[in-house]
């Protein structure tokens, strides 16, 4: 993050440095109730994803950004927990663990927003509402 000034004051603003990173494209996002928009992550997250998961990525071989790009790519489920503002896309594949990031809408930036990353075992979602699967 970037640290900003205003002028004539000793306020800080922050500025995030955010990368684009794919897009929730139109078909899905209409099947879900949710607006297409671009997906975007920033620094903060990614050093997030970094420390809170290194072993899991070093077992898979991955760095943060890789690691969500291939969720990114091949997600075929998306997933919502009750009372949470956000969603899971997750790719479920044949191995007991799922990848998985959490998405939530930036109302004032009109994208969506990772929040984090990670793998899960596929009970995790036993009892989470399946808003969308790839056929």
């Amino acid at each position: 993050m970037k640290k900003k000034t205003t002028a004539g004051s000793s306020r800080i603003e922050y500025q995030r440095q955010y990368r684009k990173i794919g897009r929730l494209r139109s078909p899905i996002a209409r099947a879900i109730g949710k607006t297409p928009a671009d997906i975007y992550i920033d620094d903060s997250h990614i050093k997030h994803i970094f420390n809170r998961h290194k072993d899991e990525l070093a077992k898979l071989g991955l760095t943060p950004l890789m690691f969500v790009d291939l969720v990114i790519d091949k997600f075929n489920r998306i997933y919502k927990q009750e009372g949470r503002q956000s969603f899971f896309l997750v790719h479920w594949n044949c191995v007991p663990k799922v990848t998985v990031i959490e998405l939530n809408f930036a109302f004032k930036a009109g994208f969506y927003e990772i929040k984090t990353a990670f793998t899960r075992d596929k009970k995790y979602f036993k009892n989470e509402n399946l808003l969308w699967k790839k056929d």
